[in-house]
């Protein structure tokens, strides 16, 4: 009985380990497209260092407050080599909005489309978190993911970054 316990205890513990999601997970490559039509390729960008990759959508309140934040922090920070990359994750209808938000805002970092949602769906995101981000080492290992954004959370997403450009 004792043996049956400790096989069913180490089986579990496996299966444990096995479901749940690692955060040195290493983020898979892909290429798309940004709003002026210029080919972005995430292993290109992660040359140059850290990059964040932040998924939204024009008509998400938290989406639209983090975008305004992480802005300022992509400012500060690029110098230092790190990248922001946001996603949009609305249909294919809403690319017009995308476009004159991004204008409106004077975003600065790259944006790119992503109305079929493969990049949101390979990276572990579904329609219920939003937004949704990851933080990727220059190897492009996952450091640090985020669900949701309200105001004051730019500050942990700085330590974030300052801790990964060894800034601290």
């Amino acid at each position: 009985m004792k043996y049956l316990l400790n096989i069913i205890i180490i089986i579990s513990s496996f299966s444990l380990i096995s479901n749940s999601k690692s955060i040195s997970q290493t983020y898979i490559d892909f290429t798309a497209n940004d709003l002026e039509g210029n080919e972005i390729i995430l292993s290109s960008l992660l040359k140059n260092g850290p990059v964040m990759i932040a998924f939204w959508r024009t008509w998400c309140p938290s989406c639209n407050e983090e975008q305004k934040a992480m802005n300022e922090l992509y400012s500060k920070y690029k110098p230092s080599g790190f990248q922001y990359l946001g996603i949009n994750v609305d249909n294919q209808k809403s690319v017009s909005k995308v476009r004159a938000y991004v204008s409106a805002h004077n975003f600065t970092f790259t944006v790119i489309l992503d109305t079929d949602k493969k990049i949101f769906e390979m990276s572990g995101g579904t329609d219920d978190i939003m937004p949704y981000s990851l933080i990727l080492s220059k190897t492009g290992d996952i450091i640090h993911t985020r669900i949701g954004f309200k105001s004051g959370d730019e500050n942990e997403i700085e330590n974030e970054i300052k801790k990964i450009l060894n800034l601290n």
